[in-house]
């Protein structure tokens, strides 16, 4: 699965409509949409593209970091050329990640639209066609989930737009976004549990973890424990011995991940390539434990070495800090202007010399059990059945070495719940989203973290890039841009 990522840029032509001429004879030697969408192998190489999409530069190679830690209170950023102003709240609408960002998870949509359109009419064995369409609708459903939380309102599509109708669009109610995610999540439960030899791709329990999530942000708790719950029964997950193995290349798509994004290295140039940025840009400054170098442009917070109980595991996995050994170097906190780097996708692997800058093997985790576990117990606690929700907490604390959980009140549940999200996910894209859902925001980014510019309701979304807006002008921006 981690190949089809070196020929899915062929592809990408799938996004474009292109009109017919009379008489005008389309170029033999080159892809055109007149010419593709003939076979199985036209379909695979489609939807291969929008798995692609994922991986882009601000969607999940670097955007969770930005969007979901950075804002939060538990990264930080001091490289002005990068994330400054999402991390200070002065980001507005002429950001060029924010941009990209936007831009990434549109191609997302406009990919998967272009074969839920096509790919029907295609003569080819019916399993392998539902499969590649319902893959297709989980991958619009993951793209969508992304934009309504990071931009809210959003332009609603679920076919192609021709060039002349695209600026044109207008955003619709959240509730409508939130409505057809649930609808694309739900007919991607379809799909197989396991797609043997092409480890990566969606699959049903992908498919209900995304729609337990998606329950969950919407606060319908029921719905999310539900679904949640089929997860856990489905009997195919569970979690890693070790918390570490997560982030290790030889447990890459292993017995805890649901879904994951899948990077490869070795492709060449200088992130024009299949590899993972998030070493390069997190690891620590001046050291060699990235091979091809590192500049610590996304660092945790000083502050978040505090935030672990005492032998939480997690923590060794999570930071480098002083007494931090990696490769038999010593960490030197001078390293970050924290004090502190962002271990966790370093620190399973000895350096590799072949990876190229920004260019690691390492995958993204996106879902993982873990996060099923801990909504089914968040989703559990706000039914008030905290007792019921206790042991689905208490296997993620024991796996971190903690003591459990029991006979809590519903509040000191919630703020368990908290704390444990908190740490588990540590730099893995969830903190202010979370915040924002639990609406604590404001007071754990703007009173506690000191992020004086944070501002509600203005800051709880981001702008509506002015350059598409200047497109099509009937995109109306957020409040306060």
């Amino acid at each position: 699965m981690k190949r089809i990522f070196l020929i899915a840029s062929v592809f990408l032509f799938v996004t474009i409509r292109c009109s017919d001429e009379f008489l005008v004879r389309p170029p033999q030697n080159q892809i055109t949409t007149e010419s593709f969408w003939k076979t199985d192998q036209d379909a695979i190489l489609a939807v291969n593209s929008i798995y692609d999409a994922l991986q882009t530069d601000m969607g999940y190679r670097l955007g969770g970091l930005m969007f979901g830690d950075i804002a939060g209170d538990d990264m930080t950023c001091f490289d002005g050329e990068w994330f400054v102003p999402h991390d200070n709240f002065t980001v507005n609408a002429s950001n060029t990640q924010v941009k990209r960002a936007w831009r990434a998870w549109w191609a997302g949509v406009a990919r998967a639209n272009a074969v839920l359109d096509h790919v029907p009419s295609i003569n080819m064995d019916e399993t392998l066609k539902q499969r590649l369409l319902n893959e297709a609708k989980f991958l619009r459903g993951v793209s969508y989930f992304n934009i309504v939380t990071i931009w809210g309102d959003a332009p609603l599509m679920i076919h192609e737009v021709d060039n002349a109708d695209i600026f044109t669009v207008t955003r619709q109610p959240q509730s409508e976004i939130w409505a057809q995610i649930e609808q694309d999540f739900h007919d991607a439960e379809a799909l197989p549990v396991s797609i043997p030899g092409e480890e990566g791709r969606a699959t049903k329990g992908a498919a209900k973890a995304f729609l337990s999530r998606t329950y969950l942000y919407q606060s319908k708790f029921q719905q999310a424990a539900d679904k949640a719950k089929e997860v856990i029964d489905l009997g195919v997950y569970k979690l890693h011995d070790d918390y570490i193995r997560n982030y290790q290349t030889q447990y890459e798509n292993g017995v805890e991940s649901v879904f994951e994004v899948q990077f490869v290295a070795g492709t060449g140039g200088w992130g024009n390539n299949e590899g993972n940025w998030v070493p390069s840009y997190s690891g620590p400054s001046g050291s060699s434990y990235v091979a091809s170098g590192a500049w610590g442009i996304v660092v945790p917070a000083a502050n978040s070495k505090n935030i672990y109980e005492a032998n939480d595991k997690r923590r060794a996995v999570n930071l480098f800090e002083a007494g931090s050994v990696y490769n038999k170097i010593a960490y030197d906190p001078k390293w970050s202007q924290t004090g502190l780097s962002l271990a966790k996708y370093i620190v399973g692997d000895p350096p590799v010399s072949t990876e190229g800058p920004v260019d690691a093997e390492r995958n993204m985790p996106i879902i993982r059990y873990a996060e099923v576990l801990l909504i089914y117990a968040e989703a559990l606690n706000e039914l008030n059945h905290t007792a019921t929700a206790e042991p689905f907490l208490n296997q993620v604390r024991h796996r971190a070495g903690l003591d459990d959980i029991s006979g809590l009140t519903q509040q000191s549940f919630r703020d368990a719940i908290m704390q444990e999200r908190r740490v588990e996910f540590f730099g893995e894209g969830h903190r202010f989203f979370d915040l924002r859902r639990w609406g604590k925001v404001k007071e754990y980014v703007h009173d506690l973290a000191g992020k004086e510019n944070y501002i509600e309701p203005k800051n709880l979304y981001f702008p509506i890039p002015q350059d598409e807006r200047d497109l099509n002008p009937g995109l109306e921006q957020n409040t306060g841009y």
